[in-house]
């Protein structure tokens, strides 16, 4: 059974996205030009490096996630900093959801609820599996326990507002940090151990999301 690592980028605010027109809070649209320093690339490669195999939300899977990295991949076959985009494609790949998905190379679509999605997820590869979604998809895996290391990348900058990935129903649960390293262009970069709440019974005591919003 693998470990499931969720990488996301955050606002100093708190934001995984923003709403508001013109907003620079994140430093690396994930466009050609990749504004991070070397140690902060190199971190993200050592993601990939780790990593078993790749959890992704419907949309990640059917919106461009895949065909935009492979196509980086071929644009920098030969360079370091680019590996992860080749490791992506390498990878196994799985695609949790209750709709149907397109078929793609490498990729397996497993529906079913969603936790028990997930599970099978993380039983069909060891070591690493590294998740990508939206706010709602990273929400709804917290909600449920079900990450087992949360990577946050806190970029230089301010959303004012938009999605977030921490609600009200995780006031039970505690983080513990395992790392924090500031990289030479101003991203910090943490790590954190999500435990569940003390008693169990508040987990009961938690409606957990069905799989509309999720996405």
């Amino acid at each position: 059974m693998s470990r499931l690592i969720v990488q996301m980028q955050m606002s100093i605010d708190g934001f995984v996205d923003s709403d508001v027109p013109g907003s620079r809070w994140q430093l690396w649209d994930w466009g050609p030009n990749w504004t991070w320093s070397a140690d902060a690339r190199a971190r993200f490669n050592a993601l990939f490096a780790s990593a078993s195999g790749i959890l992704l939300s419907r949309p990640m899977a059917g919106e461009g996630y895949l065909t935009h990295w492979r196509r980086t991949a071929e644009q920098h076959p030969d360079e370091p900093d680019y590996e992860f985009a080749a490791r992506i494609g390498r990878l196994p790949k799985f695609v949790v959801t209750e709709h149907h998905v397109a078929d793609q190379p490498g990729t397996k679509v497993i529906n079913g609820s969603f936790a028990e999605a997930v599970r099978q997820a993380k039983h069909a590869v060891d070591g690493n599996l590294i998740c990508f979604g939206g706010a709602g998809f990273v929400a709804a895996l917290l909600q449920h326990h079900l990450v087992d290391e949360l990577q946050l990348y806190v970029n230089p900058g301010l959303a004012g507002h938009g999605a977030r990935i921490f609600g009200d129903t995780l006031a039970r649960d505690r983080f513990t940090l395992l790392d924090a390293t500031p990289t030479a262009c101003g991203i910090l970069i943490t790590r954190w151990n999500p435990t569940r709440p003390e008693h169990p019974s508040d987990v009961a005591a938690v409606e957990l999301p069905a799989w509309e919003g999720i996405e």
